[in-house]
């Protein structure tokens, strides 16, 4: 990507673009980052270098809660690891698909875009990942992970 970081008013922006700008990667800094809170909503989420960050980032005292979509579990899926070592993650319970790709970090930022957290969204398809930086634009997606969250159960 030619200009990765962008201002849009006075929001930092970056656009990545995978495989080429290495989208997982650039998803584990922002978690790296993190101090409070990582809330996520995914379709397909089986990197295991995410979910190892997700993991490392709960022994630092970081909440991590996430939603995962029912119909993409499956030996792959990172659900039942970050379940196992206690985090807050549940199974989607809406009727139809949950085809959010979110990362919420910290009430401030947020990744989005097409990109799947998996070996191949970030080795081999085209995607597309936004990270804003703006606590109004995480608010209206906490408010969603919030109504997703509340239709979601435990598998």
């Amino acid at each position: 990507t030619p200009v990765p970081h962008v201002l849009l008013g006075s929001i930092p922006v970056s656009i990545y673009f995978c495989p080429e700008d290495e989208c997982a990667d650039k998803v584990i800094a922002q978690i790296n980052d993190a101090q409070h809170y990582i809330y996520f909503m995914t379709f397909s989420f089986t990197n295991t270098g995410i979910g190892d960050a997700l993991l490392v980032a709960r022994e630092r005292g970081v909440e991590v809660r996430g939603v995962f979509e029912k119909t993409q579990l499956n030996d792959y899926t990172m659900y039942p690891v970050l379940l196992y070592q206690g985090a807050d993650v549940r199974i989607d319970g809406n009727k139809g698909n949950m085809h959010h790709k979110v990362f919420i970090i910290d009430n401030s930022t947020v990744i989005t875009g097409s990109f799947n957290p998996t070996k191949g969204g970030d080795e081999k398809n085209d995607e597309n990942m936004v990270v804003i930086k703006d606590k109004q634009i995480a608010a209206l997606f906490l408010k969603e992970f919030d109504y997703v969250a509340s239709l979601a159960h435990y598998e």
